[in-house]
């Protein structure tokens, strides 16, 4: 055999494949086309997997190598590590190798370049939808801070929305976040709750409430005392686990504390005791939409001069809602208060009615 490379030794067959099905299509044809970052990665893959299994099949064929060779020998071609072959290669073997190189070392780089691309968008995407976030939580007033988003928590939150309170979550358990973020209407923070910086993040200065449910009581209390230090007209309520850190919370500046043991126990009782009485509150209190239910009504925007009954006002006649009590202004409660009883700013109404019946009695107020 001389050194000269005769035309009988170059692999016709395998250079004509690759005239035929690789050379001709355009491989950049894909990315001259509008895809999401799901296509982009897939296309990464699938470059990769592609130059590894011709290598396999090529090295199978050519210099009928196994399986667990060929692919040996495909990852040290491709990958340029320089280690030694499995066996001599043939004339027909190197020149597969030569064009194995030379189709890894591009499209490898190109598969590369596009997972590093992806990667890097989807680290930007999270960055300005995060930024983004933030930026909105700046600007709310009179929203609900709710810290914990677990089975007390993503409850509160839930009852929250579907009365239209704005709601920002401070939770800092990855997958728990992940799950928040298929809610668009769930504003978030990714952060401890017990770090001043996140509390101001989440605009407690505007807040109107702050609830905490928080699987510690530790950490409610903590969470507690920043709240108040910070906002001290803000209302607080806090979950405990403990019956003995009931007034430790309280101390702390908790306006309400919530045991959930506690009140399940209540209610478990109450439904064998009084089981129509408990269903009825219960239909009043977690209406669905459009249900009739309870509402409480500031007269703050009524008139000072007026000085009208609820008889005069014949809030009754029109707008439907029943009056079944109101707090005063020295704090004092009057249960089904009479007709001749005089509406003025400072008082709040309990009244039970559905949403059109409770715009109308705004209007009489306002």
């Amino acid at each position: 055999m001389s050194g000269k490379v005769s035309s009988e030794y170059f692999p016709h067959r395998f250079v004509n494949a690759l005239k035929n099905n690789i050379f001709k299509y355009n491989f950049l044809e894909p990315f001259c086309m509008e895809s999401n970052s799901n296509r982009t990665i897939f296309i990464a893959f699938g470059i990769l997997l592609a130059i590894i299994l011709v290598g396999i099949i090529g090295f199978m064929r050519i210099e009928h190598y196994s399986f667990t060779e060929a692919l040996y020998m495909t990852i040290i071609t491709i990958g340029t590590v320089g280690f030694r072959e499995v066996r001599p290669l043939s004339l027909e073997g190197m020149w597969f190798t030569i064009v194995l190189i030379i189709l890894s070392l591009g499209f490898f780089a190109l598969a590369i370049s596009l997972i590093t691309k992806y990667f890097s968008d989807r680290i930007r995407s999270i960055y300005n939808v995060k930024t983004k976030m933030e930026k909105q939580i700046s600007k709310l007033k009179d929203h609900v801070i709710v810290v914990g988003y677990g089975r007390n928590g993503s409850q509160a939150v839930d009852e929250l929305l579907s009365n239209h309170f704005p709601v920002v979550v401070i939770e800092n358990r990855p997958k728990v976040i992940q799950y928040m973020q298929e809610n668009p209407e769930i504003f978030y923070i990714d952060g401890d709750a017990t770090d001043d910086n996140v509390l101001h993040k989440a605009g407690i200065e505007n807040a109107r409430a702050l609830i905490s449910a928080l699987a510690s009581d530790a950490d409610n209390l903590f969470v507690v005392l920043t709240a108040r230090e910070i906002n001290p007209d803000l209302i607080i309520i806090s979950r405990a686990s403990a019956i003995a850190n009931d007034k430790k919370l309280k101390l702390a500046g908790a306006t309400n504390v919530i045991m959930p043991d506690k009140v399940g126990g209540q209610k478990m009782a109450k439904l064998v005791i009084q089981p129509d009485i408990n269903e009825f509150v219960e239909k009043i209190m977690l209406p669905r939409v459009g249900d009739v239910s309870l509402f409480e009504i500031s007269c703050s925007g009524i008139n000072p001069n007026t000085n009208k009954t609820i008889g005069e006002l014949q809030i009754r006649e029109k707008t439907g809602v029943s009056i079944l009590g109101i707090k005063q202004e020295n704090g004092q409660y009057i249960l089904n208060p009479s007709s001749d009883t005089v509406l003025k700013e400072g008082i709040m109404l309990f009244v039970l009615g559905n949403n059109e019946q409770v715009r109308l009695l705004r209007s009489i107020l306002n």
